[in-house]
Parts: C-alpha cells; structure tokens; sequence
C-alpha cells in the first residue's frame, strides 16, 4: 500500500508543517503576550498555529497551487520571517488589553510584574483529573479501532467531508464548488476542518490521518477547560466536568476514526471563552490557601499578565473566526461571545475592542462565506429571506426532509416521550436530566451569581447557545410528528453544553475545600455512570485503547510532572523527541493494516453502510486507480468517498445540472442524463436508488439505471440491489432515449419532504 520510505516521508513533511506553524505561533505569542506562560500560553499558541495553517492553504488554494512542498515551504518561510521580524516596543509594563482593562482598575488589582497565585490545587484533585482524561481518550479509542479495522464509516463523512478535503488535495485549489449530491446545498458549508485532513492527505498520501486528527481537538478542549478553571483553582474539576459531555455517546460515536467537524467547533470556542477568563484574571490577585506543600509547576503557576493593548482579545477573536469558519451551526453562539467580549471592555474602548476581535475573527473564518458571496451572492446561503427580503439561494428540485426545529414540538408530549426523551438518555447516557440540566442550571447560576463579570457574561453565552439550539434548523428533522433526525442532530447542542457544564465548579460555594471533594467525586460519578467508561476495561479493543492512553496520557503526564520536579530542558525534549519517534514507529504498521482493511467489507452485512448496497461497490473501488468515476442517485451520492480508491486517486463526479446562485439539481431527462456522462468522460458510473431518509431501509427508484438500457457502450461489471457498476466504453447514444424524453416527474424525492 505504502512503503516505508514513502511513509516516513510523508511523516517528515507533516512534522516540517506541524513544527514550523508550533514555532511561528510560540514566537508570535511571546512577542505580542510576553507576560502570558504555562497553559493559557500554549492555548493561544494551539489556536495561532491551526490559523497559519489554515491561511497559508487557504492562499495556495487560492491560487491553485495547494501542493504539499509548496505547504511546507510556505510554513517554513513564515517561521523563518517571525523569528527574524524585529524586536517591538513591546513590555512588560505595557497598558493590559481592552478585556482586562476594567479588571486591572479594581481593587483587587496588584502591581504589574508582582507573581500572582490561583488557590491551589492538591494531588488527588490531578490525579482525578488524569483518569477522566484517560477514560474519555480509552473510550474514543474504542471507535477510532472500528474505523482502523474497516474504514471510515460515518455517514457525514462519507457524504462531504472526506469528498470535500480529497477534492481539494486532487485539484489543489480551494474555490471550486465540490457537489456530493443534489439534495443539501452542503458545497456552501465553511470547510476549514476539511482544509486540515485535506492537508493530511497530500502530505501522507493516504487518509489515515483523518481517523486521529478529532483527538488533537480533544487534547484543545481539555486545555481550555482547565484554563477556564485554573485562575479560580478548579483546573481539575472543570476538566472533570467537561469530559462528562466530551465522553457523551453523541461525541464518541462520530468524532474519533472520522472527519466530524463538531468537536473542532466546539473546541475552539471553549478556548476563545479560556482566553477572555485568563486575561480577565491577568492582573487580579487570588489567595494561595489550600496550596500542597510539595510545589508544582501545573498547580502553582502564577496567573499571566497581559502584555500589549487588544492582543489576548484577537487571540480569542481568531478563535471564534476559525469556529465559525469550520461550522455554520455555531454562529448564534459566536454572535453572543462576541457581543460578551465587546461588554467586557471598559465603555470608552468599546469600538477599539471591537476591532481587535472582529478583524481576527473575519480573518479566521471569513474565507468561506466570502466564496459563497461571490458564488451565490449570500455569505449564508441558507438563510433565503430577512423578514420581507428574499435573498439569493439555490433552488432546490428536491429535498431530503422536513427541517424542523426542537421547538416546533415543544409542547408535543407524544414527540417527547418517544424521541426527544429516548434521543437524549441515548447522547448523554441514564442520568442525561442531570447533564443536561445541570449544564443549564450552570449557565444560570453564573449568569445570576456569577464571581465576576467574565463568569457572569459567559454563563450568558452558554445560556444563549442553548436557547438558540432550540431554533436551529434540522435540529428535529423529519416528517411532521416524526422527528428522527433529533438525536443525530444533539450534537448541535455540544458547544453551549459544554461551555455550561465548565462552568459548574465556579460558584463561590465550592471555595472550601471539603465541598470541591465533594464535587469531584460528584463529577467522576457521573462520568462513570452516565458515559459507561467501564466499557473500556470488557471491548475486545481494549489493549489499542491502552495503548493510545500511554501514548497520548500518560507519557504527557509524566514529563509534565517530571518538569514540575525541575528535571533538565534537555531531559524533557530528549523524552518528547523519543515519544515523537514511538508514535511514527507504530503508525506505520497501523497504517498498513487499515489500507489493507479500509473497505474491503469482509466482515459481517450489518457492519456495511446500512441500507445501501454499496459494499460490493466500494470493494471493487479499492482496487482502481486514477480513474474518473461518475455517481447517479443520491445512495451512491451520500456515501461517494468510498469510491475515491485507496490511494485517493480516482476523480468522483455526481452527475447534475448546475443552476443560478450556486444550485445543483438532478437532471430530469433521459437525453440530457446521457449527455452529461459523455461530458465528464467518466471510465465508471456507479447508479443506484434515491436515498430516503425518512425510511433509508425503502430506498425509492432512481431513473438513471433505466436511462442506459439498450446502450452499447456502457455494460454493467456488477450488481448488489439497486446499484449497479457500470464500465463506460464510448459516447453514449441520445436516440437511445427513445422519441419521448422524461418529464420533470422522473425526479425523485422523498415523500412528506
């Protein structure tokens, strides 16, 4: 599949981009937040160096000239250009940023450059902390096996974000509108998550590193939480705290082993939230009571300084911007932060602040929605009017269903009880009410009673989110009465419950020690409880989820606790060098073993695509290579990754007819059918049924298979069901339609939709 120099190759070039963006974002941070260190350091640097990689694809995509040699270039040449840019005027006892500023007037505001301590954290609390971490990251590693051993096998990302990150790696560009299929207008989503695993794909050549890249936005989430907490020494618990949600069975089922995207949303705006409560807390000082007598670097850090006017508020900004440039669903929720953020700042610098977090925040995800501007004439395309204003959209000739919202039925008690009840004890396990309301009740209490403003505003924030969730479109989808899509769809809840639940150790009443015990306890409980961690212990997958804990939890512990010992800069380099150089000496042999098993569907008929006859498909497209493959019906349409070929080779086109403002629509006639396989010069074309998501078990009948019978050159190379393969040999013939072509009804769609 791969050889091994090829492998190490590919490995080179991801370490050359990874380490290159790393050292770019550190200099960056260290020049414009010099007083920043420890966690809410690397925060910031994690979100500055996923933003350079993202804009420097997003420039050579720009040109068409996304290559990897040209990515890692690019990310050398910038970190060559920070590390030469010439020292600022930059100091320590620059004014703090709009956000603390106000902070920095009060009371409780110390000297600038005198150590400030957050109450301290013992041993038992981390110790906690690191076995929640352990169980979330076992748990996740459970599915990320599955995907190891079959394929990638999330419906979503069969559909769009793996056709979209490989069109992208295949054309080198990132302006061409990529169409799956021909129900959802998702070409318009932004795509900056599918940015990053196409990237993984052209420096690797292969996909294997989309099956991990979810746990990078973990380790984001856990450090977010632990900065939201830390200036109010809960650290541990509010990591504890969000692993209960970040273990929920609506993050496990569908982030590890795929290219979800809800995680990496989710992710970055906790950490825009960390940031906006860290320089809050820059200048104010807090009592060191209840610190261990035995030092710790991780507990006994003292709180960063702000350093340099705005820059702690553009960090956050950019991190909103790339939120809302990876998932449109999280708009309403990036809105209240930004308007919370703007609040914080002192009446006169309102204008100066909005500058320093809008101007990022454009920069970080503005991207997409100025290419559907361009393309459709609507930065949101989905959005058709503004009250009486109809703006540009697609039309659409058909539809997958009825995109309710949650509270269109919220006082439908039969709908509860059979599925929005069973839908949320299925996401968020048998004590769901105490997550979910405890995360709600969370976000009241700091609104209400919150210890400072930060807090206040941000319980707002989480609360608003909710609210917002309960209008958000598809949110409970399906036909009227029968909103089956309602528990997929939970996870458009993910980033205002957790931002709720992070913020539930907070409260002044846990200040005494015995009462945060308690809590953590509490909180360990219902992590156990509710997300079955002990599944772990009884999989049969269980010696790889051991083995990912080692690597990625507590090898990391370990070196952090031996630097808190004062162990030697070089000691610890040398360990993460030797880390770095475990994790490629077993990927390669993780690698060989997925290619050889991505797809093959040798196992049992329940482990396939349900419903849709593809697995003979997608064995036969293992083998093929840098062919041009053409789908037709939306089955095949929904699950075309598959069709790509192993090495990522194949070029894939659902065939449809293109319209005005960006629309793609199935073609109604035999003739111009026809027509438009001759146009895509296609080696293949795969037909196959309707998609029916209301009742995906009846598919309903597609056309295109009756539109070639009698064509000579096409001939059919195997069937399963409903879905055909055929080879194309030739042109196809327009007469062979008959004298009477099909009428607009030959489109099909879903019925009730």
């Amino acid at each position: 599949m791969v050889d091994f120099g090829s492998y190490l190759l590919g490995a080179a070039q991801l370490a050359l981009v990874a380490l290159s963006a790393g050292l770019s974002a550190y200099l960056l941070r260290r020049r414009l937040i010099p007083g920043w260190d420890g966690a809410p350091a690397r925060l910031v640097e994690a979100v500055v160096a996923v933003a350079i990689v993202v804009w420097i694809a997003e420039v050579l995509g720009t040109l068409g000239l996304l290559y990897a040699g040209l990515v890692a270039a690019a990310g050398v040449a910038v970190a060559g250009a920070v590390a030469l840019w010439p020292a600022g005027p930059v100091a320590a006892g620059d004014p703090p940023s709009p956000a603390v500023a106000e902070a920095s007037a009060g009371p409780a505001a110390s000297p600038a450059g005198e150590a400030r301590e957050p109450r301290g954290e013992g041993t038992w609390p981390l110790l906690g902390m690191t076995a929640a971490i352990a169980a979330v990251v076992g748990h996740w590693a459970l599915v990320a096996k599955d995907a190891l051993d079959r394929g990638i096998f999330n419906f979503d990302s069969l559909w769009y974000h793996q056709p979209f990150a490989a069109e992208m790696a295949q054309s080198h560009s990132t302006t061409g509108m990529h169409h799956p299929e021909t129900v959802f207008a998702n070409w318009f989503y932004p795509q900056s998550s599918e940015l990053l695993h196409a990237l993984g794909m052209l420096l690797t050549g292969r996909d294997t590193l989309s099956l991990f890249l979810n746990f990078g936005w973990l380790a984001v989430a856990f450090l977010a939480a632990w900065c939201i907490g830390w200036p109010y020494g809960r650290g541990s618990l509010v990591v504890v705290a969000t692993a209960i949600v970040l273990q929920c069975h609506t993050l496990v089922v569908r982030e590890p082993g795929a290219a979800k995207n809800d995680l990496m949303a989710a992710a970055l705006l906790l950490a825009a939230i960390a940031i906006l409560v860290t320089a809050w807390n820059s200048r104010r000082r807090y009592p060191s009571s209840g610190v261990a007598e035995v030092g710790s670097a991780i507990r006994n850090q003292p709180l960063p300084r702000s350093s340099g006017p705005g820059w702690p508020l553009a960090a956050a900004g950019l991190a909103v911007g790339l939120a809302a440039g990876t998932k449109v669903t999280v708009l309403a929720l990036a809105a209240a932060l930004s308007v919370a953020a703007i609040a914080l700042s002192p009446a006169g610098r309102r204008w100066a602040a909005a500058a320093w977090w809008f101007v990022p925040a454009l920069l970080g995800g503005g991207y997409w929605y100025l290419r559907n501007l361009v393309v459709a004439g609507n930065p949101i395309p989905e959005i058709e009017r503004l009250g009486p204003i109809s703006l540009p959209h697609p039309e659409h000739l058909q539809s997958g269903r009825p995109d309710f919202t949650v509270f269109h039925y919220a006082t439908d008690t039969g709908v509860w009880s059979e599925y929005f009840g069973p839908g949320l004890h299925n996401a968020f396990g048998a004590l769901w009410p105490l997550v979910v309301g405890g995360a709600a009740l969370a976000a009241v209490l700091a609104l209400w009673r919150g210890r400072d403003r930060v807090v206040r505003w941000s319980g707002g924030v989480a609360l608003f989110g909710m609210v917002a969730y309960l209008f958000t479109p598809l949110s409970a989808a399906g036909a009227e009465g029968e909103p089956v899509a309602f528990g997929i769809n939970l996870r458009f809840l993910v980033p205002a419950l957790l931002t709720g639940i992070a913020l539930a150790p907070l409260p002044r009443f846990f200040d005494r020690e015995r009462r945060r015990w308690w809590l953590l306890g509490a909180l360990l409980a219902v992590l156990v409880v509710t997300d079955r961690t002990d599944l772990v212990a009884r999989d049969p997958a269980r010696g790889f989820a051991l083995l990912l804990i080692v690597l990625l939890v507590l090898i990391p512990a370990a070196l952090l606790l031996a630097r808190a010992r004062g162990v030697g800069d070089a000691v610890l380099a040398g360990g993460c060098a030797a880390l770095a150089l475990a994790v490629v000496a077993i990927g390669y042999p993780v690698q060989r073993d997925y290619l050889e098993a991505r797809f093959a569907n040798d196992g049992p008929r329940s482990e396939w695509i349900p419903g849709m006859d593809l697995g003979s498909a997608y064995r036969w497209a293992r083998e093929v290579e840098g062919a041009r493959i053409g789908l037709a019906g939306t089955s095949a349409g929904f699950a075309g990754y598959g069709f790509y070929g192993t090495d990522l080779s194949n070029r894939v086109i659902y065939l449809g007819e293109e319209g005005p403002h960006g629309a793609f629509n199935a073609i109604p006639t035999c003739r111009a059918f026809r027509a438009a396989v001759d146009e895509a010069d296609l080696d293949y074309l795969v037909t196959a049924p309707f998609l029916n998501f209301l009742s995906p078990s009846h598919p309903i009948a597609s056309p295109e298979a009756r539109w070639l019978r009698g064509e000579s050159a096409v001939r059919p190379l195997l069937r399963e069901g409903e879905v055909t393969v055929w080879r194309v040999d030739g042109e196809l013939d327009p007469a062979g339609c008959g004298p009477a072509n099909a009428p607009l009804r030959e489109v099909p769609n879903t019925p009730g939709a």
